[in-house]
């Protein structure tokens, strides 16, 4: 089993990627919504660091599957603009 956690630019994207994962049959899968920081809570950041911030704001995707489906998740999690991390 391979537990994999992503993080979209938006959530329509996230949702979308969720059907899609769902269809192929994971074992398990969990959307984590977050909420947005205060703009006067952020520190100064790098433009990479920026991208990474707006990313987490729409949360994360948690999905669980059999380790020969990993690379066939993550193709899925990459075509709706997803970040992958382990």
């Amino acid at each position: 089993m391979e537990n994999i956690i992503a993080a979209f630019p938006n959530r329509s994207d996230m949702e979308h990627a969720a059907e899609a994962l769902r269809k192929q049959g994971v074992i398990n899968l969990k959307l984590e919504p977050a909420a947005p920081a205060p703009v006067s809570d952020l520190p100064v950041m790098t433009l990479n660091e920026v991208r990474s911030a707006s990313m987490e704001a729409c949360g994360k995707l948690q999905v669980l599957v059999e380790s020969s489906r990993r690379r066939q998740a993550m193709d899925t999690i990459s075509r709706y603009g997803g970040e992958c991390s382990f």
